[in-house]
C-alpha cells in the first residue's frame, strides 16, 4: 500500500494540508532536570501549564519526542580541527573507533529531540473581506474537486505570506519554553521520519527531499496484525503503535516523556491535543454523572455491590467538575502514542512488551491495537487533526496535560567532545556494565572549551574538580581525561604524587600484545615525558627551591609556607622575624644575578649569634638533610624544572603522605614533610600554566586535598584558579573533599565537577552541585557504585554519569592494582 499524507506544501516552518489547514512547527531545546529533582520538575509543570493555556485559541497542538541521529562521525570531524598534529592519527584512529564500537552496541546513536506542533487557527478560509470570502470559498470547493481526481493545484509563493502576523505572535510564545523555528530542511525531515523511521539513514540527504512524492516514498503491509510492515528505498522496519489506553485516577506524576527517555532502545512518543470548551466538558461531565447515578441506584435496589471502577469513576468526576465550576481552567482531549520500532517483527513485539510492562508499574495502562495500526499511523502524520477521535481519549485540564513532562531531559555535557560514558537512569545498578547497557544517553566531553565563550553556558571557568572516597573510580576517570587532553592541541602537567602513572603506563607499553595489536596506543604512551622526583638521587635536590624557581614576593611566600608546614612558629616571634629577614636578603641576592639558594637560609640561621635563632637552623637542617625536602633546599647551583614536552608526568618518590581524614594534629615528621613538597609543585603548576598566554595548557594535580592542609595551601590553589581567567589555562584538581573545591570565598570557581559518592559528605555534595537536599537525592548518592558520579557540565546541568571506557588497552594502562587469583575466583564465586 502506498503512503499517503496530510501533506501538502512547506515553506520554511509552516505545512500547508490538502484540507487547507496551516501548522507551524517548533524545535523545542529540552530543559535539563536530574530524575530526583521534584522541586524543579514541578516548578516547570507551573511554566508549561501556563504555556500550555496560551494555545489554546488555537485548538489542536502535536507534541513529539524522537530519537534523533547523532551523527557522531560529523561531530568527531569538528573535533578533530583541535587536534595536535603530533597526535591526530591516533585521535583520528579513536574516534573512528568510538563511532564503530558504539554503533555496534547501540545499532543507532541517537538523542532525543522535541518538537512541538500547533495549527494555526487563522487562515486563509477566515478573511475579513468580503470579496477574500467568496475567492477562498471557491479555492476550496476547487481542492476538494481536484482531491477527488487525486490532483493538486499549485499554491503561490505569497500564500505563507499571509500567515507571518500569527505565527510571530505565536513564535514569541513559544521561544518561552526555548522553542525555535524549523527550518524548511528540518520540516521535510521530520516529515521524512514519519516514513523512516529508525532506519539508517542520512540527515542532509533525508532533508533535501522535496515534493510529497519523495517525502512519503515508501509501502506500508498492515496486514500483520498489531505490527505495521513500512518499505523504503533505505531499507524496512517493523512498526507497532502503542497507545496510552488509561491512567492511574490521578494524572500526577505520570512523566510519560520523561519515562520514555528510559529505555535501552529508542522509540518515538507523540501526543496529539485538542482544546474542548468549559462549557461542553461540564455539559458532558453532568450527563455521565446523571448515567452513573442511575447504574449506582439500580444497582442498590437489587442489592448487588457498587463496583469500584463506578466509584473511581465519579470520584474523579466530581473532582473535575469542581476544578472547572471553581477555576479559570482550560481542557484538552488527548491521545498520546508510543511508537516502537524493530528490525525484525521478533525485536519489536519484544519491546512492545518491554514497554508495556514498565508503564504498567507505573499504573499506565497500554494497549497494542490489532486492527489500528494503520489508521494510527495516519493520525500522527504531522498536520492531521485530532478529528472525530473516540477511542483512548484523555480527558484532563491543563493541569492534568503538563503532567507528560513534555521537554526535560537527563542530557548533560558538551555537544563536540569524547565520548565520556553514558546517563545512569536507574537508581541502583548492580555493575557499570549494567549500568552503561541500560542507558542510550552518550556523554560527550571537551576538556577544555568552557573559557571559549560558549553560548548558553552558566561558566566560563576551565577549570574542572573530580572528588569522592576513595577507590569510587576518581583515578580512572582522571586517566580517561589525561588521554583525551594528549589529542588536543593543550600542553598537560600532570601530578604525580603517588608516582603510579609512571609505572602503569610503562607496563602497558611493554604489554606484548598490547604492543602487537595497538602500536598507536603505545606510540602515545611512549610520548609522555616522565620526570621522578626521587630525594635520593642528588641531581634532584633541590629542582623545586623557590628562590631559585620564583621571584620576589611569590619566592618568599612559597618558602614561608614551607618552613611553617615543618616547623612550628608561632610564638616564636624572634625566630620568625630572623627567618623573614633572611629570606628577603637572599631573595634580593639571587634577583641580583648571585648564585644562592634556600639551603643559605638555613645556612645562615645556623651561624646566627642568638641561640634560638641557631637551635631553629640547626633544627631545620637535620629535618632537611636525607629526606625528601632536598627537593626544595639547594645552594642555587642547580637548575629547576624544565618540562617543554606536550604531556608531561611528574612523579615523586619518597613521598610519605597522611591519610586524607587524620587530624593534622597527628601528623608523623614524615608526614609534614610530605605535606611541604606540595607546596612548591603546586607553585610550579602556576608557573607552568603561565608562562604563554597563547599557550593552552593543563595541570592535573592528583591528591588535592594535601594542598588544602598545608597553611598556604588554600592560596597557592586559589592562584593557580586565577591564573585560568587571563591565561588559556586549566586546573584539573582531584581529591577526596567536596569542600576542598567548594569554599565560601571563591564558591568552586570551577566550571565542571565529577563527584562520586563520599558517605559523609552526601549532603554537601548536593549543595555544592545545586541539588536539592531530600531523602531521595541522598539515596541517588549512596547507590551510586564504582564508576558512577554526580556530573555537572558547563551549561549547569547535572546528571549521574556511568564513565565508560571502549578500548581493552586503554583499560590496561589505568590499573592501580594488580589482580590476583584469589580476586579473581572472588569474582567467580559471587
Amino acid at each position: 500500500m502506498l503512503l499517503k499524507t496530510p501533506l501538502k506544501k512547506i515553506s520554511n516552518n509552516l505545512l500547508l494540508t490538502k484540507t487547507g489547514d496551516v501548522w507551524a512547527f517548533y524545535r523545542i531545546a529540552p530543559i535539563n532536570i536530574n530524575s530526583g529533582d521534584s522541586k524543579k520538575k514541578e516548578e516547570y509543570k507551573r511554566q508549561f501549564r501556563y504555556f500550555v493555556e496560551q494555545l489554546e485559541k488555537y485548538q489542536d497542538i502535536h507534541l513529539e519526542m524522537l530519537p534523533r541521529q547523532m551523527e557522531l562521525e560529523k561531530r568527531n570531524q569538528e573535533l578533530e580541527k583541535d587536534f595536535d598534529k603530533s597526535t591526530a592519527k591516533i585521535g583520528h584512529y579513536y574516534n573512528k573507533e568510538t563511532a564503530r564500537i558504539l554503533t555496534r552496541e547501540l545499532h543507532q546513536i541517537t538523542r532525543d529531540a522535541f518538537y512541538l506542533g500547533v495549527k494555526l487557527k487563522t487562515n486563509i478560509f477566515e478573511q475579513d473581506d468580503t470579496k477574500s470570502m467568496i475567492r477562498n470559498s471557491i479555492s476550496s470547493v476547487t481542492d476538494s474537486i481536484l482531491q477527488l481526481f487525486n490532483l493538486t493545484r499549485d499554491i503561490g509563493d505569497d500564500f505563507f505570506a499571509r500567515f507571518e502576523e500569527i505565527e510571530k505572535e505565536l513564535y514569541q510564545l513559544v521561544i518561552s519554553m526555548n522553542g525555535a523555528r524549523l527550518t524548511e530542511d528540518e520540516l521535510v525531515y521530520i516529515n521524512r521520519y514519519s516514513v523512516i523511521h529508525d532506519m539508517q539513514h542520512v540527515i542532509e540527504e533525508e532533508s533535501n527531499k522535496r515534493g510529497i512524492l519523495n517525502i512519503t516514498d515508501g509501502i506500508i503491509d498492515p496486514t500483520h496484525p498489531g505490527f505495521l510492515k513500512v518499505i523504503t528505498p533505505d531499507g524496512k522496519r517493523w512498526l507497532s503503535y502503542v497507545v496510552v489506553n488509561q491512567f492511574g485516577l490521578d494524572m500526577s506524576y505520570t512523566h510519560i516523556f520523561e519515562r520514555a527517555q528510559n529505555f535501552s532502545f529508542p522509540l518515538e512518543l507523540h501526543v496529539k491535543a485538542q482544546f474542548k470548551s468549559k462549557e461542553r466538558v461540564l455539559r458532558k461531565t453532568a450527563m455521565v454523572k446523571t448515567r452513573m447515578k442511575q447504574m449506582t441506584k439500580e444497582k442498590r435496589s437489587t442489592g448487588d455491590d457498587i463496583e469500584d471502577s463506578v466509584k473511581d469513576s465519579r470520584y474523579v468526576l466530581n473532582r473535575l467538575e469542581n476544578q472547572l465550576n471553581g477555576e479559570n481552567q482550560k481542557f484538552l482531549e488527548w491521545v498520546a502514542v508510543f511508537v516502537i520500532s524493530g528490525e525484525s517483527k521478533e525485536e519489536c513485539k519484544r519491546r512492545v512488551k518491554q514497554v508495556k510492562r514498565s508503564l504498567g508499574r507505573s499504573q499506565i495502562e497500554c494497549i497494542q491495537p490489532s486492527a489500528d495500526q494503520l489508521a494510527l499511523f495516519y493520525k500522527f502524520l504531522h498536520g492531521q487533526p485530532l478529528q472525530f477521535e473516540k477511542n483512548w481519549i484523555q480527558q484532563t485540564t491543563a493541569v492534568g496535560f503538563a503532567e507528560i513532562l513534555f521537554g526535560i531531559s537527563q542530557q548533560v555535557g558538551n555537544n563536540i567532545g569524547f565520548y565520556l560514558g553514558r546517563t545512569s537512569r536507574y537508581l541502583k545498578n548492580n555493575t557499570i556494565r549494567e549500568a552503561v547497557a541500560g542507558s542510550r544517553d552518550l556523554v560527550l566531553f571537551h576538556p577544555f572549551i568552557a573559557n571559549k565563550g560558549i553560548e548558553g553556558a552558566m561558566t566560563d571557568s576551565p577549570h574542572i574538580s573530580i572528588t569522592g572516597e576513595t577507590g569510587k573510580g576518581k583515578s580512572f576517570l582522571v586517566k580517561l581525561l589525561l588521554m583525551f587532553l594528549a589529542m588536543l592541541k593543550v600542553k598537560t602537567l600532570y601530578i604525580d604524587p603517588k608516582s603510579e602513572l609512571e609505572v602503569w603506563f610503562k607496563k602497558a607499553i611493554k604489554d606484548p600484545d598490547i604492543r602487537n595489536k595497538y602500536p598507536l596506543y603505545v606510540k602515545l604512551l611512549e610520548s609522555f615525558h616522565y620526570v621522578t622526583l626521587n630525594p635520593n638521587e642528588e641531581v634532584n635536590h633541590g629542582v623545586l627551591d623557590p628562590i631559585v624557581m620564583l621571584e620576589g614576593t611569590d619566592a618568599k611566600d612559597t618558602a614561608q609556607a614551607v618552613i611553617e608546614q615543618i616547623y612550628y612558629l608561632d610564638d616564636k616571634d624572634d625566630v620568625k622575624r630572623v627567618l623573614l629577614k633572611t629570606l628577603v636578603e637572599v631573595i634580593e641576592e639571587s634577583a641580583r644575578g648571585e648564585k644562592v639558594g634556600f639551603m643559605h637560609v638555613i645556612e645562615r640561621m645556623k651561624k646566627h649569634p642568638e641561640k634560638a635563632i641557631h637551635d631553629a637552623g640547626e633544627l631545620l637542617f637535620e629535618q632537611i638533610r636525607n629526606s625528601a625536602l632536598q627537593l626544595i633546599f639547594s645552594y642555587g647551583d642547580k637548575e629547576g624544572l624544565n618540562l617543554n614536552s606536550k604531556v608531561n608526568i611528574l612523579g615523586v618518590e619518597g613521598l610519605d603522605l597522611p591519610d586524607a581524614n587524620l587530624d593534622p594534629r597527628y601528623y608523623t615528621d614524615g608526614e609534614r614533610k610530605s605535606l611541604a613538597l606540595m607546596i612548591p609543585l603546586a607553585k610550579f603548576c602556576e608557573l607552568f600554566g603561565s608562562k604563554d598566554k597563547n599557550q593552552e595548557t593543563v595541570e592535573i594535580f592528583d591528591e588535592g586535598w594535601m594542598l588544602k592542609v598545608a597553611r598556604a595551601g588554600k592560596k597557592l590553589i586559589k592562584s593557580m584558579r586565577r591564573v585560568g581567567r587571563s591565561y588559556n589555562n586549566a586546573l584539573v584538581l582531584v581529591t577526596q573533599s567536596v569542600k576542598d573545591v567548594n569554599t565560601a570565598d571563591d564558591n568552586g570557581n570551577f566550571g565542571v565537577n565529577f563527584a562520586f559518592d563520599e558517605k559523609s559528605e552526601r549532603e554537601d555534595i548536593l549543595k555544592f552541585l545545586n541539588l536539592e537536599q531530600t531523602a531521595s537525592n541522598e539515596e541517588l548518592l549512596a547507590n551510586m557504585i564504582k564508576g558512577e558520579c554526580l556530573f555537572k557540565d558547563i551549561y549547569g546541568r547535572t546528571g549521574k554519569l556511568a564513565v565508560d571506557c571502549l578500548f581493552e588497552e586503554w583499560k590496561v594502562a589505568f590499573k592501580t592494582v594488580e589482580e590476583t587469583n584469589s580476586s579473581r575466583a572472588e569474582k567467580m564465586f559471587f
